[in-house]
């Protein structure tokens, strides 16, 4: 994770009405609570907040922050955000106080690499199940994104969290046997499939002789 400074401002009124206007002003409002202290209203400038998340480590940044009347800075995580899902805009968030000795668990994304084998040799698709792993590290020790190849998957395989080496310093979470990707037959190559053994059984079939009459064992005269 990395280590990013922000300057955020204690929020004296925490009605709907005073949201509602800070919103208006581009200013966030959010809760901080953890490490032993009281839940304390906050407010943070949006373009200081998006900047904050702008960098390799996304939402999983550590945050420095200096809040006024406070002496030392407090280091910190995003633990929740609300977003309107109409304008696609941050409306609240709650920061949890952390500290760096102490382990911490949160959703690393994952990120797939290599062309799979039943991609590239069967005409299969990878279907991407799981995108975050929950990862358990000491805040500084916490990757920005889990890497898996997925050169040797092969149709109707899979690869699951039991299959992955973690990183020193970090351990995966969850459940082991929970599906990350899966390479699968798409619909064109099963349909292409059917043709081709439709195909098959038609030619195996042996054609009439032209002018040749069926025989008809019930139809015949007894002398």
């Amino acid at each position: 994770m990395s280590d990013t400074t922000i300057a955020i401002t204690k929020r004296e009124a925490a009605s709907t009405r005073a949201n509602k206007r800070l919103r208006k002003q581009d200013v966030i409002p959010g809760v901080l609570y953890g490490q032993g202290r009281e839940p304390m209203p906050i407010q943070i400038q949006r373009v200081v907040l998006r900047n904050a998340f702008s960098g390799d480590a996304g939402r999983n940044a550590i945050l420095s922050l200096v809040i006024d009347g406070e002496k030392e800075p407090v280091n910190a995580i995003l633990k929740a955000m609300e977003i309107d899902r109409v304008r696609d805009r941050v409306t609240h968030v709650d920061l949890i106080a952390i500290s760096m000795t102490e382990k911490i668990t949160a959703p690393v994304p994952v990120n797939l690499i290599g062309e799979a084998e039943g991609v590239r040799l069967d005409g299969g698709m990878i279907e991407h199940a799981l995108h975050d792993i929950l990862v358990a590290a000491l805040p500084g020790a916490m990757p920005t994104e889990i890497v898996v190849d997925i050169t040797d998957l092969r149709i109707a395989h899979s690869i699951h969290i039991r299959d992955l080496v973690a990183g020193s310093g970090y351990e995966f979470e969850g459940d082991p046997d929970a599906v990350i990707c899966s390479c699968v037959v798409t619909r064109a190559a099963l349909s292409e499939v059917a043709t081709e053994e439709g195909d098959e059984g038609a030619a195996s079939a042996e054609p009439a002789l032209v002018g040749e009459e069926p025989a008809d064992d019930a139809g015949e005269s007894a002398e």
